[in-house]
């Protein structure tokens, strides 16, 4: 407790023995030091670990454990999704897809935090769907949100994403659907002009 010397009562405040006692007494059970322990590992986002982030995705909806297709299946350019391949390179689609659960790290569980806190209070402007991008593939590439035809939308990667990025974009929830517009994906490597 801090400035515990003010609860003592005023006949008591000299008696060596007695304030010698508290303040042991104090020294061994002050909070402070559990409290900050508790406000830099759960409390602030920045700082979390572990058990802390997981209260942070139970929080915002977003779990650490994401399911990552390990194929690819025969698709066409309006397809909606990142896993279609042209004829020849991927069999044709059979109902289920191989998955494997993947384990976000701190870093990476902390990184989809924020985009999904941010897909919770977004107005899914062009300009707030471009920031959760901006904060999900900082390094990557070139993401950002187009207009593709009437209430329809297409996310648009200048990067080939990996299967772990896939399973965020697809199936973490956190890039937000406007209500009543199709959304779709697409992958253009620089110089597409398509």
């Amino acid at each position: 407790m801090q400035h515990y010397e003010q609860t003592i009562l005023s006949q008591y405040a000299c008696s060596p023995s007695l304030t010698t006692l508290i303040d042991a007494w104090n020294q061994m059970t002050d909070p402070q030091a559990l409290v900050n322990r508790w406000f830099d590992n759960i409390w602030n986002i920045e700082t979390a670990q572990g058990y802390g982030l997981d209260v942070w995705g139970r929080i915002v909806g977003v779990s650490r454990v994401l399911r990552v297709a390990t194929g690819t299946f025969l698709g066409f350019l309006e397809a909606n999704d990142l896993t279609e391949e042209p004829f020849n390179t991927a069999p044709w689609y059979q109902d289920y897809a191989a998955t494997d659960n993947h384990r976000l790290s701190d870093s990476g569980y902390r990184q989809l935090i924020y985009a999904k806190a941010l897909a919770n209070i977004t107005d899914c402007s062009v300009f707030s769907l471009n920031k959760i991008l901006m904060m999900l593939f900082a390094g990557q590439g070139d993401a950002w949100v187009e207009e593709s035809g009437i209430m329809a939308m297409r996310y648009v990667f200048n990067f080939t994403p990996t299967p772990l990025q896939i399973s965020v974009i697809q199936n973490a929830g956190v890039l937000p659907r406007p209500a009543g517009v199709t959304v779709s994906y697409a992958i253009r490597e620089a110089g597409d002009g398509a």
